[in-house]
């Protein structure tokens, strides 16, 4: 037995150099941590002795902390297993308060909301995985462990988890591999990534951390201290969702109850302008058609906000009929017609082929030509014209919508404006939400099809296509 040195509160932590010195210890029962040297054979004569001090913490030392000796001792029940000599650190930063405490994971507080989390483990070596199912097993976490990538990745596709611990080297799909495939997943794109490895190289920590992953742990690891990682990225995703939920909550609230309003306003100013032209002077008439017109706009906006989180949470059902897609376009741009005024831009219709029957959306379709409609008309200069051109074959429709712009579109992707929230509208010193061309693609990928945009000579181009039947 002896004490560590004498800049550590010595009275609270007691070394034992063998476990058989366990009996001579006095006062036992008043120390914070002890830690016993051990060459992982007598175990269970260590567990039996110290089950009468509930209260003390035991951490195993030993030279040799490899994932066989760490597994043996999570068997046992011993959750800490420190190398030998011992780092120091280690016992100040536990006897420091809020810093290093061995977890009550049978406590509710501690847990939170994240029993039942799912979590899956894929690493090639049964033993890693062994040792985490018993490190995570106080947890009351579902567990999905898979020493095969590709059985993982069929597993991603079909089921949503809430954490993905991932190794690195594993053969033929290694664990960055298979991040990419979890976020560009459609039910585990936004689900944490913990990669747990190895290699302690910095390029693969970046590289990890590149990927989003929100932790990076160097195997061999400390128990405890991975449980903690885990539960709290657990715990933190969790209350990132719930701000979402209320933050989409309060959306969907507000969207809704502007709705009502707006609706009743263009019923009004629609009534008005069918039956008291002969009443008005043309100023007063103009007057009316304007405030109608912002009124229908304001009413495409908070659609675009409720259909944002529609699609988002996947509940965009599509009610399909037969409709002629050059005649929406024309009702489109009827309805429309306001926007372009202050501009002077003129909207010119191209129409390549007879046909243009297609099976979809009728209110969904609007939704979309009015959004690029609106686009263009932001955008372009003004005395120019937008054009659309329509053409088609047997199994598909397409589009084109071409306009001008005043200033130069600094991106190496113009496809990212199709991502949420991005917008050029500041730089036209408008305001924008970034909703307009997100919808659009989720429209046009709902019926189907695909959307692109390009930038030539100061032209923005938009083209898409959707399924005719």
């Amino acid at each position: 037995m002896q004490c560590l040195s004498d800049d550590i509160q010595n009275e609270k932590v007691i070394f034992v150099n063998n476990y058989r010195d366990l009996p001579k210890i006095k006062n036992l029962a008043n120390k914070k941590l002890c830690i016993i040297k051990t060459d992982f054979k007598h175990l269970n004569k260590i567990k039996d002795f110290m089950k009468n001090y509930p209260t003390v913490t035991v951490w195993l030392a030993s030279s040799d902390v490899s994932r066989k000796n760490i597994l043996n001792a999570n068997l046992n029940g011993f959750t800490n297993v420190v190398k030998y000599p011992i780092d120091k650190t280690l016992v100040r930063s536990f006897l420091s308060e809020n810093k290093y405490e061995e977890a009550d994971f049978s406590k509710d507080y501690f847990l939170w909301n994240v029993k039942s989390a799912k979590v899956m483990i894929v690493d090639d070596n049964p033993m890693n995985i062994e040792l985490l199912v018993e490190t995570l097993k106080p947890c009351s976490l579902e567990l999905s462990a898979f020493s095969k990538p590709e059985e993982a990745i069929v597993a991603i596709e079909h089921d949503k988890f809430d954490l993905f611990l991932l190794d690195i080297m594993m053969p033929e799909i290694s664990g960055f591999d298979l991040a990419n495939t979890i976020k560009n997943s459609k039910l585990n794109a936004n689900s944490p990534i913990i990669f747990i490895s190895a290699l302690s190289d910095s390029e693969n920590k970046i590289r990890g951390y590149d990927l989003g992953s929100y932790a990076y742990i160097e195997k061999p690891f400390d128990v405890s201290v991975v449980r903690a990682q885990i539960m709290n990225v657990l715990k933190m995703k969790q209350l990132q969702n719930a701000l979402m939920d209320k933050k989409e909550t309060f959306f969907a609230m507000v969207t809704h109850d502007i709705k009502s309003p707006v609706a009743a306003e263009i019923t009004a100013l629609e009534y008005l302008l069918d039956n008291q032209t002969m009443l008005m002077n043309p100023t007063q008439n103009e007057i009316l058609n304007d405030i109608l017109g912002a009124a229908k706009y304001m009413k495409l906006l908070v659609d675009n906000v409720l259909n944002k989180y529609k699609s988002d949470n996947e509940v965009l059902k599509l009610e399909k009929q037969e409709i002629r897609f050059d005649k929406v376009v024309n009702e489109c741009i009827e309805e429309t017609k306001y926007i372009f005024k202050d501009k002077n831009i003129d909207v010119n219709v191209t129409c390549q082929i007879q046909d243009t029957t297609v099976n979809a959306h009728y209110i969904e379709i609007k939704r979309l030509i009015h959004n690029l409609l609106i686009n263009a008309s932001e955008h372009a200069v003004k005395n120019s014209a937008i054009y659309i051109t329509i053409s088609g074959d047997d199994k598909n429709i397409y589009c084109c919508v071409k306009n001008s712009i005043s200033y130069c579109l600094n991106t190496l992707n113009p496809d990212d404006l199709f991502e949420k929230y991005i917008t050029y509208a500041k730089k036209q010193h408008k305001v924008g939400t970034g909703l307009g061309l997100y919808i659009a693609k989720k429209i046009v990928e709902a019926h189907g099809g695909s959307i692109h945009a390009e930038v030539e000579n100061k032209e923005f181009i938009i083209k898409f296509c959707i399924i005719r039947f």
